[in-house]
């Protein structure tokens, strides 16, 4: 009897070096999560169930149950408002950046003269972000605030633009409220917005010239290729900008000094790890529930 089974073949040599340079190139990357957050991910969560001291330089640790999450969630004065709070906030700060990193890129992306000093004084966000500039920044503003004749003549003229807009075009004030939130908030989308404007300029300079092309053969117009040819193919960089938003936005939160003060500042060291514990959850419920939600309408083009 003919044995009809073939034998499976086994992946020749190169094959076999390309897997174990794979692994060899990722190695330093699998380590240092192991190492740097894995491991202390697990012993944070295991602190959050202790109560901690520390003697001499040893970790005593005594079994508490859930206590430490009841006072976080129960008995701390602002923990638990503070995180819905923080999260309100940062739903639509991560929509104004995206949408503005998007503008930004596709405006950069363009073909026109001194293309170049447009990126830089765009990607000079990236330089702002540095926390030595933004101290001198800081510091430059509250010397300025402190002559009160330009305090004086800013808040008149912030005045006379919400006067208008409530008497001469009839804007309701809530609407108004909104806009001078989006205003005031204008320095720091554009402070936050660097890397997201690099990725999508990626995205946006790896798209085939040919659908462009395509598409003007077809007659698109400008608002169609946007619409039906740049934004399907840029859109796995939305989900990515997406998540590193949202983390980078929930970093730069006041909640997690309070956590390291917690910690290191009051020595309530128990505590510290069920706030970063319930601080980590609704993070990553936040990143789960907005990929699965864009997730939905990301196009990969293969």
């Amino acid at each position: 009897m003919e044995n009809t089974k073939k034998k499976k073949k086994k992946p020749s040599s190169f094959y076999r070096r390309q897997d174990r340079w794979g692994l060899i190139m990722m190695s330093p990357w699998l380590i240092g999560t192991v190492l740097f957050f894995l491991y202390p991910l697990v012993q944070v969560i295991i602190y959050s169930f202790n109560d901690i001291t520390l003697e001499l330089g040893n970790v005593n640790q005594t079994w508490a149950g859930l206590k430490n999450y009841i006072y976080v969630l129960r008995v701390h004065a602002t923990f638990y408002q503070d995180i819905i709070s923080i999260f309100a906030k940062t739903v639509p700060n991560t929509i104004l950046i995206i949408f503005f990193s998007l503008f930004a890129a596709v405006l950069l992306n363009g073909k026109y003269k001194f293309r170049g000093v447009a990126r830089v004084l765009f990607f000079l966000p990236i330089i702002l972000a540095t926390d030595l500039i933004s101290v001198e920044l800081s510091t430059v503003a509250l010397s300025g605030a402190n002559d009160s004749k330009v305090a004086a003549e800013g808040v008149s003229g912030a005045l006379m633009v919400v006067n208008f807009l409530i008497d001469g075009v009839g804007l309701p004030r809530e609407m108004i409220s909104t806009l001078l939130g989006v205003i005031s908030n204008v320095f720091e989308v554009i402070k936050l917005s660097g890397v997201q404007i690099l990725i999508f300029l990626a995205g946006l300079q790896s798209i085939s010239p040919s659908m462009y092309e395509v598409a003007k053969m077809e007659g698109a117009t400008a608002y169609e290729t946007f619409w039906k040819v740049t934004l399907p193919t840029v859109s796995p960089m939305i989900l990515t900008n997406l998540v590193y938003t949202i983390t980078d936005n929930l970093m730069r939160t006041d909640l997690v000094d309070v956590i390291q003060t917690t910690a290191f500042g009051q020595a309530q060291y128990g505590y510290s790890a069920a706030m970063s514990v319930v601080f980590l959850v609704c993070t990553l419920a936040l990143v789960g529930i907005s990929v699965l939600i864009v997730g939905k309408v990301v196009f990969y083009n293969d």
